[in-house]
């Protein structure tokens, strides 16, 4: 006869090799086993160093807030964080300095691609009058930050009092190429961004009042979460307002930027272009009007791409992500005056590529 922990061992056993290291934590927690990692001590430290000794006796105040998962097989869940009262008049918005713990990378070389970094960077800077080289010491030094960026699902305006609904999200998600958060992109949608911006690993959402001062206000799992919440049904006309107050202020009308390939938008490059959604990326390869398919010859590999035309190397890259190789196509488009070489690239995980090369 075995006790209760033994035939936990023996359940988990049959699994464990199947399980991420995350599953893995979620069962044994699920099973109420206490698991602190050094993640959870560090970000105990960092948040026990936030409030001096001198504040610790003071009256203090709570503020819930809601972490939405990448992963859509957890739950969201509601969380709280207490500081002094005197710091809700104080300090502005608390969240952002309480959830770096949350978004902490201590392997930048590891977990940042910091080529990826640099070609936004430089993406970025060309726009403008800035410099256009960054070192990578510099680009490094920023990820190993952990900034936490705040993305209003929800402008403060006069019509809704001056409450904002904000989103909480690693600044470098992307580069760490964290999973695509579905249902975060979804509360965006909602909120009425066409189209919604891409959000990438785990996602916190509270509310902060603006006026007469800034300071945070509670965030409510279920009554603020539902998608026929109060504030979704406003958020439409609310960002609208405060977007036709902002153009009136600067005489400008901005849009939302799209990524690279994607709404029917082909991205040029040497030789190429290609689009994307998704699920997909679609690449269009220009050929010679007498081309035909017996001279063609496309290789695909989960991370590569090769074409070989009339027994010459016509395209090789590097793909930006893995691909479902056996889910790739390819057809020649024949149309007057021109041959098109059309190859589509199945992504292996549902998410939108920042750009197609590695």
């Amino acid at each position: 006869m075995c006790d209760g922990s033994e035939e936990m061992a023996e359940e988990r056993n049959k699994d464990d090799d199947n399980m991420t290291p995350e599953q893995r934590m979620a069962w044994l927690k699920e099973r109420g086993v206490l698991v602190e990692t050094a993640e959870d001590r560090q970000a105990q430290a960092t948040r026990a160093a936030l409030i001096p000794s001198e504040d610790n006796d003071g009256p203090k105040e709570t503020v819930t807030f809601v972490k939405i998962p990448h992963d859509e097989t957890q739950p969201l869940e509601e969380l709280s964080a207490t500081f002094p009262k005197s710091w809700f008049e104080t300090r502005g918005d608390l969240l952002v300095d309480y959830l770096k713990p949350a978004f902490a990378s201590k392997n930048v070389g590891k977990d940042v691609d910091l080529g990826l970094f640099h070609h936004q960077a430089q993406k970025h800077l060309a726009s403008n009058d800035a410099p256009g080289t960054v070192s990578e010491a510099a680009l490094a030094e920023v990820a190993k930050q952990a900034n936490v960026e705040t993305f209003p699902l929800v402008h403060a305006t006069p019509s809704n009092k001056f409450v904002s609904i904000n989103m909480y999200l690693d600044e470098v998600g992307m580069l760490k190429r964290l999973p695509l958060n579905k249902r975060a992109i979804a509360y965006a949608a909602n909120a009425g961004f066409n189209p919604p911006p891409q959000f990438y690993g785990n996602i916190y959402l509270g509310r902060v009042k603006t006026s007469p001062k800034v300071r945070n206000m509670s965030f409510k799992l279920g009554e603020d979460t539902s998608h026929d919440a109060e504030w979704i049904k406003k958020a439409t006309m609310d960002n609208l307002e405060h977007q036709t107050a902002m153009n009136q202020i600067t005489g400008r009308n901005e849009l939302q930027p799209s990524v690279d390939g994607q709404d029917g938008v082909a991205k040029s490059e040497d030789g190429y272009s290609w689009t994307q959604n998704d699920e997909e990326v679609e690449v269009v390869v220009p050929l010679s009007t007498d081309a035909v398919a017996k001279q063609i010859h496309v290789k695909f590999m989960p991370k590569s791409l090769k074409v070989t035309f009339r027994k010459e190397s016509k395209l090789e890259i590097q793909l930006f992500d893995r691909v479902d190789s056996d889910g790739c196509t390819w057809t020649l488009e024949k149309t007057t005056g021109k041959r098109n070489l059309v190859i589509t690239l199945e992504k292996a995980s549902e998410t939108s590529w920042p750009r197609i090369t590695k």
